[in-house]
């Protein structure tokens, strides 16, 4: 796959002007602007991406500012709209119906994400799809639904096992502790410090929490490296910890402690790394700190408690990707 390069670029804005409403040339300039951001003065990506829509309101051009205006303007709302403009144009691909399908998702509209994922999946079948529609069913507590589609989408294309581990989940919520245990022993094996290949072992320590063996919820910890996370952050794996072998969750309770201690004094004593920081937000950092130092301190102080997780917050989604017609760098499709 290629890049628009520089001198590229260059030509189709020369072609642009004698042919000033091809909206194809117009969104190919737009696409080489947001992939030569050293060329860009004054937004001039969204600026093309734009001038494609206002110049014809077709399904690329639409559905490929929305795209922009969603994944890198920050225009949520206005991104949708556009987007269901261009789905009422009744799209033949299916990066249309996902697109609308993982907005409403990531905007926490489950139930209105899954005629679009499911519209996109009977044109294409792709397991990040049906891995998505399995979320989608999950937040809305449709357990047996989820399993069931989660269940598809763990195949050989589960590189990270993403899939597998929400089944595990959406298994638990079914009831199924056997199932949970069999995929957290697969997975254990699995666990690779430091790389992303597959989903992590603090992931894999939920499992075993879930089942309440806390030694290998710990085993989990200690093989992904305990030195990675804030322990209060993940409360499942400290409780853990703490109820396996409290020397070893005290020792990285009071180093939390320390890092953060000093961390004020660099904050404090105006450290390079804090040069570019305005005194708000210097001492916004502080405020921060000193409630992490007083939750820190706490902990040590009193007895620690089984936490009850939020399963659905633990669930993990499979991002779209990028879908914008006639990317090359991702070798899309040109038009619809």
């Amino acid at each position: 796959m290629t890049e628009t390069t520089e001198i590229q670029l260059k030509k189709l804005l020369q072609n642009l002007k004698q042919d000033s409403k091809n909206i194809d040339l117009i969104n190919s300039i737009a696409i080489g602007y947001f992939e030569n951001p050293s060329m860009l003065d004054e937004n001039e990506d969204l600026h093309y991406f734009e001038l494609a829509y206002k110049t014809k309101n077709t399904i690329k051009s639409a559905h490929n500012l929305s795209w922009y205006l969603y994944f890198e303007w920050g225009e949520q709302t206005r991104a949708i709209i556009i987007q269901k403009e261009c789905v009422e144009l009744n799209p033949k691909t299916f990066y249309p119906y996902y697109q609308l399908g993982y907005m409403l998702l990531d905007q926490k509209q489950f139930k209105e994400a899954i005629p679009y994922l499911e519209k996109a999946n009977q044109i294409e079948n792709q397991r990040d799809i049906t891995h998505n529609l399995g979320y989608c069913y999950f937040q809305l507590e449709q357990f047996e639904k989820s399993r069931d589609i989660f269940s598809i989408a763990v195949t050989e294309l589960d590189i990270e096992n993403r899939s597998l581990f929400n089944l595990a989940l959406a298994e638990y919520e079914c009831k199924n502790l056997e199932k949970v245990k069999s995929i957290a022993d697969k997975l254990i094996k699995k666990i690779e410090i430091n790389q992303h290949s597959t989903i992590s072992g603090y992931e894999v320590g939920l499992l075993y929490f879930l089942l309440n063996d806390f030694e290998k919820t710990t085993d989990c910890l200690i093989k992904q490296g305990i030195d990675g996370i804030d322990l209060l952050d993940w409360n499942d794996l400290s409780y853990s910890l703490y109820q396996t072998n409290k020397t070893i969750w005290s020792k990285q309770i009071n180093k939390s402690i320390q890092e953060r201690t000093e961390w004020i004094e660099e904050i404090k004593s105006n450290h390079e790394d804090w040069s570019e920081y305005s005194n708000q937000e210097k001492e916004e950092r502080l405020n921060e700190l000193r409630t992490e130092i007083q939750e820190n301190e706490n902990a040590l102080k009193n007895e620690t408690t089984k936490p009850k997780p939020e399963i659905n917050k633990s669930l993990l989604v499979e991002n779209c990707g990028c879908l914008m017609f006639d990317c090359k760098r991702h070798g899309n499709k040109t038009n619809d």
